[in-house]
């Protein structure tokens, strides 16, 4: 039987200004997306052959409907989807340049989703026949019913033997240090694959962890944050993103994953950034993508840290390349070759 992921998120609107690297202030036009953190994932891997459906709210309305439309094209399952009389979450983008950071906006209070309410028996529909349940660490921040579902969907989880990647992700806008501790350490119990970096170990779990901004410095940092996620529960498969930022449009990225005692590193990639965002959505599919492909974890890790790094020369939050497109980049591909 071919296996079915599934995540659990919002869908949020995403907006930015239609001269790519303008603010706010300075347009008069802004284009129109759709994006999140796990959505993203399902629809990395959607474009790389694998099945999924996506568990969020939307409002029965024009916008709600474009996004149907959009996870539809992505080729994201979407009959798990409630529709109701709310508002979807919305994002405004400010792309960063040079020296100047992107800067993201959030409007996303009283959602359709973060109002959703599911109940262990709405899980046991939405889960049925999974073979993976995709969260991050925005969705429990969004609302105490958000939180709530999440539980209740992970002890389902849990009960079926569905496998869950978790993603660490940490917003400081939308909650305190002291809350997202306290719930990830709600998730990570029934957690096999886990994704973070650096920075979420040493928000969300003080981990005091110091680098310099050096590849290699970040890449020790790194081996010594995986370490200490290792105490923080029984996982099958931890990996970490790499960026050195040498400003906001020049990065080198890597990656580092540990699977038991051993632990994998990537081959670095200096990159210029088209689009900040979307990035660790990408690693974490790959590494997915490896796993259901039975690949060896050096193949997995490479092929996760090319697929984060070329996620970031696109436009928008999702990897459109092809399997072998970012296979071929994770062979030392990079120098951008036309193609003939």
């Amino acid at each position: 039987m071919k296996e079915i992921i599934c995540g659990f998120g919002e869908l949020l609107l995403r907006l930015t200004p239609q001269g790519h690297e303008e603010l706010i202030v300075q347009s008069e036009v802004l284009e129109m997306g759709f994006a999140g953190a796990e959505a993203n994932i399902l629809a990395n891997l959607s474009h790389w052959g694998h099945a999924t459906q996506f568990i969020t709210a939307l409002p029965d309305n024009p916008i709600g409907k474009k996004g149907l439309m959009f996870l539809n094209q992505n080729g994201v399952g979407t009959t798990n989807i409630h529709m109701d009389q709310g508002r979807i979450g919305t994002y405004y983008i400010e792309h960063g340049y040079s020296i100047r950071g992107s800067d993201v906006t959030y409007d996303r209070k009283n959602s359709s989703f973060a109002g959703w309410n599911l109940s262990e028996k709405d899980w046991e529909k939405h889960l049925e026949n999974k073979s993976h349940f995709v969260i991050t660490g925005i969705t429990p921040a969004l609302s105490e019913m958000c939180k709530k579902s999440l539980l209740r969907g992970l002890k389902i989880a849990q009960k079926i033997n569905c496998k869950v990647l978790f993603d660490m992700n940490f917003r400081r806008s939308l909650w305190s240090t002291k809350s997202a501790k306290k719930s990830f350490s709600q998730i990570l119990p029934f957690v096999n694959i886990l994704m973070g970096n650096i920075n979420s170990v040493n928000d969300v779990f003080d981990a005091q962890i110091k680098s310099k901004n050096d590849f290699n410095a970040l890449s020790k940092a790194t081996e010594k944050s995986i370490d200490f996620a290792s105490q923080l529960g029984d996982f099958e498969i931890i990996g970490m993103t790499i960026r050195q930022q040498i400003n906001a449009t020049e990065n080198v990225l890597g990656g580092m994953l540990k699977q038991g005692n051993k632990k994998w590193s990537s081959l670095s990639i200096p990159i210029a950034i088209k689009d900040r965002l979307g990035g660790g959505d990408a690693f974490a599919a790959g590494i997915l993508h490896g796993e259901l492909s039975n690949w060896k974890m050096q193949k997995t890790l490479d092929f996760a840290t090319s697929a984060f790094a070329v996620t970031q020369t696109l436009k928008g939050d999702i990897n459109y390349l092809s399997s072998k497109e970012i296979l071929s980049l994770s062979e030392g591909n990079i120098k951008g070759y036309i193609k003939r």
